[in-house]
């Protein structure tokens, strides 16, 4: 039986599965390492499989009205600007990740869970299900869910001894003042820009007025410690330098620019070990070229805090379904984003016509597949097979 459950990371992935196991009434205590919730600064789109469940935690109708709703996305030439194809975004929303997290750890606290801070792990007996922290206290728990990101301790030391891999892409990401920047067709929407050996994206995020922007290169190497460092504005601009007018005044109108080393690391053969379960970038991270990243986990706290209130807490059927569920999912996604990656960043200029000419012909049917996902759907049919 599961009575009790410890979330170890109080991210997306963490808060999500917080919150649909509090809505159906499951004991929850989330322990976050940092003195605070916090997240980095940065733009995040969530697509419809994402807004979707968001929607069922009731928690979409305030995020919604914190963040901007594209309703068109327009894939662009890098040079030019001129339109290859749009998708309609119906169903998305736009947000700055901070957000994300503050309605997401509102609504959990306001659910009655319990959020432990400056929490972190030194170990984990993933047999007795107990947890012991830095500061020396320990707790039991009937279930403990590993919600703490691509470098998770508890993956490391009880699931795999993979590590996270460089993949040879750097991505430049900062956020500007729309009121500073001319009006150009598009502006106010998702725009992704498509040049030979990179690509860049750009759409408002939340009510304060600001462009998001990410642009991604190739790169043999990351040398720095941490995965994100300051970047040199006039370095970023001038290898940008021959992009399209409206995409250089966006890069040129934000304070700062970051840099940050793309990372993902394979998924283990097992989702579960004991009763410790990986969900987010600790089981599947993914690499940034579908947007994905924060949908998957998503899901995948959705789907496991379904599994636990459906099946009464029967462990070994929730266990089973989720990896059946979620193993398949994460395998499929991890491939389509890392294929979208070498897609993306295609430098032979006659594959950069063919890549074009597909874009426009198979993108919006490509996508559709992706984002039609339902995981509540996909659970409940698990359910009414069983």
């Amino acid at each position: 039986m599961i009575e009790n459950v410890s979330i170890i990371g109080a991210g997306i992935s963490g808060l999500t599965a917080g919150c649909a196991l509090r809505q159906f009434g499951i004991e929850t205590d989330i322990y976050e390492q940092s003195e605070s919730i916090t997240e980095f600064g940065a733009g995040i789109t969530l697509s419809r499989n994402a807004t979707s469940l968001l929607n069922k935690l009731d928690v979409l109708e305030e995020l919604a009205s914190l963040s901007y709703i594209p309703k068109k996305s327009y894939i662009r030439d890098y040079k030019t600007g001129k339109k290859i194809t749009g998708m309609d975004f119906s169903g998305f929303i736009a947000s700055d990740r901070r957000d994300v997290v503050k309605v997401l750890s509102k609504k959990y606290l306001e659910l009655g869970g319990n959020l432990h801070l400056s929490h972190k792990v030194e170990q984990v007996e993933i047999e007795e299900g107990r947890v012991t922290f830095s500061n020396n206290s320990k707790v039991e728990a009937d279930l403990i869910l590993a919600c703490d990101g691509i470098k998770s301790t508890l993956r490391e030391s009880y699931f795999d001894d993979s590590k996270p891999r460089f993949t040879n892409f750097v991505a430049w990401r900062g956020m500007s003042d729309i009121n500073k920047l001319p009006e150009f067709e598009g502006n106010d929407q998702v725009n992704l820009y498509q040049g030979p050996g990179s690509h860049a994206v750009h759409y408002p995020i939340g009510h304060e007025g600001k462009v998001n922007f990410v642009a991604i290169q190739t790169s043999e190497t990351w040398e720095e410690e941490s995965w994100r460092a300051e970047g040199d504005h006039q370095y970023f601009l001038e290898v940008f330098k021959e992009w399209n007018s409206n995409l250089l005044d966006i890069f040129a109108a934000s304070e700062k620019v970051f840099r940050w080393g793309v990372f993902d690391r394979q998924q283990p053969s097992f989702l579960y070990k004991g009763n410790t379960v990986l969900l987010g970038d600790a089981a599947h991270p993914m690499v940034p070229f579908l947007g994905q990243g924060g949908c998957i986990a998503i899901e995948d706290s959705y789907t496991l805090a379904l599994l636990v209130k459906e099946f009464d807490g029967d462990t070994e059927k929730v266990f089973k379904h989720y990896q059946d569920l979620r193993f398949k999912r994460g395998i499929s996604m991890q491939k389509r984003s890392n294929f979208q990656g070498k897609y993306n960043h295609v430098a032979n200029p006659a594959l950069v016509k063919v890549r074009n000419l597909a874009t426009k012909l198979f993108l919006n049917s490509t996508v559709e597949n992706i984002h039609s996902y339902d995981a509540h759907e996909e659970a409940l049919n698990i359910l009414r097979k069983s």
